[in-house]
């Protein structure tokens, strides 16, 4: 098969030409497609996603997160370990990877740090990387014992894997959105950002320690971006991210007191705001996430502080890179941080177009809209701040391997021949 398009992205860059492609991408000359003005993507890359999978399966499961993802453009994602049971066993490992072989999506699975994420013994570190993990973490449960963290971090060094880790002092974040003038003027206990940044710190002296790559997740802070930005030019092994979420929303939003928007970390302030804009321009900040966290209807129709923290993302990640863009952000620096960059992080073979490589793509229309609903999503839930809005962009098609696992019927009508 051979697709044509003004708007190819390659991972790095932009140009016009055509891909083809069986189970990888290859070198071909035969009758294209031309797809006109639309734009072809390497299949996203999403590093950090709660697929609730086992234990927790009537908010989302492998299958139903799998074609979220699909609908939203992503074809390689990480289950993180916060499941019941916890993903801290080679047991549980092999399990996840059988399950996710029905699925099509390219599963990559986080182990926890400690037995049950309890933060008190380390788990099967070695059999779990044996099995195949791409990195640790207690995700949610910051490891407060210092000593363990860093023979964990030694552990994971000798592994060759990094330590992923949620920075938040547990006796500092207790609030439920970022503490500053808008949670006092809605009365809403907040979570200062120090809460954050002190973790942080703990973990980029346990790195120069250890020499193990710890990866910070989410990072919300100014406070966390300034110590990241002086630990990698000291030479210190640190990456991080940051929730696509974050870039979008500010702690102001909360006006409304939707639960929906409700997550962890919380909405930064404007400050904030701009200083992870800036980590994303000057590249302290390596890959941006959806932090997908879905949660049933009932979990969020509360009142906003007994509410739980999480949104859905994996299916408006591209509608709101390009929101973000709006702001001053090239667009494709903001691509390579959802395909190329994080690939590059975990050593992938994913997040670009290429030859030899899986053929992973997305055919994505950034003039298309779409009506996000309950009906429209394909999550088991709908815990997103744009339910019943209208958002700029659509993805018409994503491909795993040369294999079309996610179309829109009514946009795929026009090519319908050559996908018989």
């Amino acid at each position: 098969m051979i697709f044509e398009s003004t708007k190819i992205f390659d991972g790095e860059r932009f140009y016009s030409g055509k891909i083809s492609f069986e189970k990888t991408f290859i070198q071909k000359e035969d009758e294209c497609v031309d797809l006109g003005d639309v734009w072809i993507l390497p299949g996203l890359v999403d590093t950090h996603a709660h697929f609730r999978d086992p234990g927790q399966t009537k908010r989302e499961d492998l299958f139903s997160g799998a074609m979220a993802a699909f609908h939203g453009g992503i074809t390689t994602a990480f289950a993180m370990p916060n499941t019941t049971p916890a993903i801290d066993s080679e047991a549980m490992v092999i399990y996840l990877k059988e399950r996710a072989k029905k699925t099509n999506l390219d599963l990559k699975i986080v182990g926890s740090i400690t037995k049950n994420r309890d933060g008190k013994e380390l788990s099967e570190m070695l059999k779990m990387a044996r099995a195949g993990v791409v990195g640790f973490s207690d995700d949610g449960n910051f490891l407060e014992d210092s000593g363990l963290a860093r023979h964990a971090m030694e552990y994971a060094h000798e592994l060759g894997l990094p330590v992923i880790s949620h920075c938040q002092d547990k006796y500092l974040g207790k609030g439920h959105m970022r503490e500053g003038w808008f949670s006092a003027l809605y009365g809403i206990s907040g979570i200062p950002d120090v809460a954050e940044s002190i973790a942080v710190a703990r973990e980029i002296e346990l790195s120069y320690l250890t020499k193990a790559h710890i990866h910070i997740a989410h990072v919300s802070t100014a406070r966390s971006i300034n110590l990241i930005r002086q630990a990698k030019k000291d030479g210190i092994n640190v990456t991080c991210d940051v929730c696509i979420h974050h870039l979008v929303f500010k702690d102001e939003d909360l006006r409304d007191y939707d639960t929906l928007k409700k997550i962890n970390p919380p909405f930064p302030t404007a400050h904030d705001q701009r200083a992870l804009y800036e980590g994303i321009e000057d590249d302290t900040i390596d890959a941006i996430i959806t932090d997908h966290a879905p949660y049933l209807n009932e979990e969020k129709e509360v009142e906003f502080q007994s509410a739980p923290f999480g949104i859905i993302g994996f299916e408006t990640l591209l509608n709101e890179i390009i929101m973000v863009s709006k702001n001053g952000l090239k667009i494709e620096k903001l691509l390579k941080k959802v395909s190329s960059d994080p690939a590059r992080i975990y050593g992938l073979e994913a997040g670009r177009i290429r030859e030899g490589l899986p053929a992973n793509f997305v055919i994505f229309d950034p003039e298309g809209e779409w009506h996000v609903s309950k009906d429209t999503l394909m999550s088991r839930s709908s815990n997103t701040p744009f339910l019943g809005k209208k958002l700029k962009g659509k993805v018409i098609s994503t491909f795993v391997e040369g294999k079309q696992v996610f179309k829109d019927a009514e946009k795929i009508s026009e090519w319908i021949l050559h996908f018989a």
